[in-house]
This record gives C-alpha cells, structure tokens and sequence, in this order.
C-alpha cells in the first residue's frame, strides 16, 4: 500500500512523508529538525529508517530544516541541479545529493517516482508523481 502523512503545511514549514511497509521517503524538510524528528516519531518512523528525501524546491518553507536534519542521517537528497545549486552554500551538511531532471523516473525502495515541473516562483521547481502497485498519486508545490 502506498500511503501519505502531511507532517506540516503551509506557510510555516511544509514536509510530507510517502511511504509502503518497506520505504519511507519524506517530501520537503520545512520544518526545523527537531519538529520534524518529532512529527516523524509521532507517526511511528524512526527518522534513521528514511529512505530518501525529495526537495521541490529551494524555498525556506521547503528546506528550513534541512541542514540540521541531515547532520546525524545518511540518507540521500533527490532534487534537480539547479536547486541543488542554489542550496549549496545552505546545506554543507548532505553528503548523498542525487541529481534528478524531469520526466526520468527513479526508485526509492519499492515507489517508483516521475516528476514534472510546475509554476511556482522558484529556480525550477517540480513535482512527484509516486507509484506502487499501479495506485499513483502527486504532490506539488505552486500552481498547475
């Protein structure tokens, strides 16, 4: 099964977690660390067993905690090259980025996932499109 949890939305911070009973993929680390390792234990996930972590874009309320959330995990960053850049001198702490473009899909653990850009008022921002089992669904940030 193929399930979402929003672990904070909106203007103060924006994180999701994606998630089967093998792999846990959280969306956007808008939300400082310790919220996030909080929402995550509150939801039953060990923030260590995190499988990936997708970023739709570069914005504060997308990436807020991200520096700090990754000093104590290895776990891999997804996000295109553009962003990647322009969290490079934010984020020193990531050690696993993976670059993704639009429109080649990837796996993390047993979701395979496309995605596809969307306007927002960023460097180049996208969504995702997960799947398992033939059940899709998409999370984006901006407008369609």
């Amino acid at each position: 099964m193929l399930s979402f949890i929003s672990l904070g939305s909106g203007s103060s911070g924006n994180s999701a977690l994606v998630y089967t009973e093998k792999t846990f993929v959280l969306v956007d680390a808008g939300i400082s660390a310790k919220q996030l390792r909080i929402r995550l234990k509150d939801v039953g996930v060990d923030p260590d067993k995190l499988d990936g972590i997708l970023i739709t874009h570069e914005h504060g309320d997308h990436t807020r905690g991200l520096e700090v959330f990754c000093r104590k995990l290895d776990v891999p960053i997804y996000c295109n090259a553009v962003t990647r850049e322009s969290l490079s001198s934010n984020v020193s702490s990531a050690d696993t980025w993976l670059i993704i473009e639009c429109g080649d899909p990837f796996s993390i653990g047993d979701i395979s996932i496309n995605c596809f850009p969307v306007m927002h008022d960023a460097v180049d921002p996208m969504g995702f499109i997960f799947e398992k089992n033939g059940k899709k669904f998409s999370t984006f940030s901006g407008s369609l």
